[in-house]
């Protein structure tokens, strides 16, 4: 391996207030830290923070759908009607097309976004997520989504294709909480957390250390905070540290909590979109999940091949534009690995 560095100058060239990390099967190669978690507080952001990780949650819902199936709790192959029977299209989907975001289920929060946006124009898409998300926060947030899909038709017959929608996994999130009879955090705590001693991992965004902040191409590049908010959903609120998540890299790396053919189940993209909690990366050969709650980005790529893994957390955008160049010259660095 070299230039194991190089992905240090792309940080401080785009001035990335976060952290990023690299690691093979056994160990932290190297790091990079910077910024505050908390600019009120004065708290850097260093590889110990926790952060919210957004969509990356979804690998920990995927997985714990795959051992309730393996220990034969549920079937991944059932129709939705299963287990959510007022979903008006919950006979035609399973939960495997959910898995691999195939279902056709509209994205709620893409709904959403069209009424918050009215609501609060010129608002990033950040700064929307944070009262969208806090309103779902009450006991019926299940039945006030399932009313809003319930109004809409499906994006596409099931199987048809693959769309991104963090309506499979919220549903999935539910799922797990029904079939396992207990709280998605005590599931997960279970099967995954405690037994990797990711001491510093939980549900709940309200947990991070670090506070988020607005995009900087929206606040005149000052860190404005948006703020933890007390999301509980399984398409996307897990917090984290980089320390914890390298823990989880190495599980990932070497196939550990799920039998092997989940794994192959999981990783195996299906319309050459998505697998279970796994898309492709921007890297050719790597695989990867990304994911935004609030102010909190996560970046978490993995090649097999190589046996390498690296994750960014960040709690404030630099802007939509410019973090998709940061993405492009980090997916290039990592080609030279």
């Amino acid at each position: 391996l070299h230039n194991l560095q190089g992905y240090q100058t792309i940080n401080k060239k785009y001035q990335l207030n976060g952290a990023t990390v690299l690691v093979d099967t056994h160990r932290m190669l190297s790091y990079w830290q910077n910024g505050m978690g908390d600019f009120a507080k004065r708290q850097p952001f260093t590889l110990n923070t926790t952060s919210g990780l957004g969509s990356l949650s979804k690998q920990f819902t995927a997985n714990s759908i795959l051992l309730l199936n393996a220990a034969g709790k549920l079937n991944i192959d059932a129709p939705l009607s299963d287990y959510l029977p007022e979903y008006r299209f919950a006979k035609q989907i399973t939960l495997r097309q959910m898995l691999h975001m195939a279902s056709g289920i509209p994205d709620y929060t893409e709904l959403l976004l069209a009424d918050y946006a009215k609501k609060i124009p010129d608002a990033s898409e950040s700064h929307l997520s944070y009262p969208i998300l806090e309103d779902l926060n009450g006991n019926d947030a299940l039945q006030q989504i399932i009313e809003l899909l319930n109004q809409h038709p499906l994006d596409f017959a099931p199987d048809e294709k693959g769309a991104y929608s963090n309506s499979n996994y919220y549903l999935l999130g539910h799922i797990i909480t029904q079939v396992a009879n207990k709280p998605l955090s005590d599931f997960l705590n279970q099967h995954f957390f405690k037994p990797l001693a990711m001491t510093k991992t939980q549900l709940g965004t309200q947990h991070a250390d670090a506070n988020s902040y607005d995009d900087l191409d929206f606040t005149d590049g000052k860190p404005v905070a948006l703020g933890r908010g007390h999301y509980q959903g399984g398409d996307g609120a897990v917090v984290s540290s980089l320390a914890d998540l390298a823990i989880w890299a190495r599980a990932v790396l070497q196939r550990r909590i799920l039998p092997e053919s989940a794994w192959d189940e999981a990783l195996t993209l299906t319309h050459d979109f998505y697998g279970m909690g796994w898309m492709k990366s921007r890297t050719q050969h790597w695989l990867s999940h990304n994911g935004h709650i609030f102010g909190y980005w996560a970046f978490f790529d993995v090649s097999f091949e190589k046996q390498l893994a690296q994750i960014t957390l960040t709690n404030m955008s630099p802007g939509v534009e410019t973090l998709k160049k940061w993405q492009e010259e980090m997916a290039n660095w990592r080609t030279s690995l």
